[in-house]
């Protein structure tokens, strides 16, 4: 379980918007570039976290999505501090700029294929076999000669990498950012999606993403006020989560049991 990445969606998100503001680049080798700095900052975070257990490393991934948040907020002359970072520039690529709605959702839904697609290979590749076998039982891949730290050490520099991925995307999206846009809470509604929807299972993680957001849009048509319209659906969310983990701890479509 890391609770850190919205500090990852925010270092890919705000390393996209400085490089695009300050240096006259393209967009893909901005993104390359932004992925690079993400998995770096992935790595070493990965150092620290993975060196506990359990409660321990949950505790640290939170200590870690703390010190990024205070980062942002802090590093005035870098991130501009609670003012943002304002003006990113469209995506734009081999000329086709992806200004219009249109145009930016089939982007994002290509990336969701391709991460789909990525996600799926390695799967279904010997490397999978491994990975699933550490979550499962992590003496018995050791037993076997497996360099189960150095596998443990992928996992979560390429999970971390793909929320960076998602970050760049979302800053020439908004437009504008500022350090509230990731807080602790994005992390823990990220978690909350893969577990509704299934741990252990790439289309679970997407069927809880689409849920999860679908919530509010149906709010909407209720006509609740907008003083409770929140709280209503943290209560929602709540409620949901708790029915789901009595009744089906591994999600709706989950491989893994909690």
């Amino acid at each position: 379980m890391s609770f850190c990445h919205a500090a990852f969606y925010g270092i890919g998100a705000y390393s996209t918007a400085i490089l695009l503001k300050n240096f006259d680049l393209s967009f893909i080798s901005v993104l390359f570039f932004s992925l690079i700095i993400t998995a770096i900052c992935g790595f070493i975070a990965s150092i620290f976290i993975l060196r506990l257990k359990d409660d321990g490393q949950m505790l640290v991934s939170v200590a870690f999505a703390l010190i990024v948040y205070n980062l942002m907020l802090n590093l005035v002359s870098l991130t501009n501090g609670t003012l943002g970072i304002k003006g990113i520039p469209a995506i734009e690529i081999f000329g086709v700029n992806f200004f219009e709605k249109w145009k930016f959702f089939l982007l994002c839904l290509f990336l969701l294929l391709f991460t789909i697609w990525f996600f799926r290979k390695i799967i279904k590749s010997p490397y999978g076999t491994v990975i699933k076998g550490i979550r499962d039982n992590c003496e018995v891949v050791e037993n076997l000669a497996h360099p189960t730290s150095i596998y443990k050490h992928l996992v979560f520099v390429l999970g971390v990498t793909f929320a960076g991925l998602a970050g760049s995307i979302f800053a020439t999206y908004i437009t504008y950012l500022e350090p509230s846009l990731f807080l602790l809470i994005s992390s823990i509604f990220v978690l909350i999606m893969a577990i509704f929807g299934g741990l252990g299972n790439i289309w679970g993680s997407v069927l809880g993403a689409i849920i999860i957001f679908i919530i509010p849009e149906i709010l909407r048509f209720v006509g609740l006020p907008d003083s409770i319209m929140a709280e209503t659906q943290q209560i929602i969310y709540g409620f949901l989560l708790f029915l789901l983990i009595y009744f089906r701890p591994q999600g709706v479509m989950g491989e893994y049991r909690m």
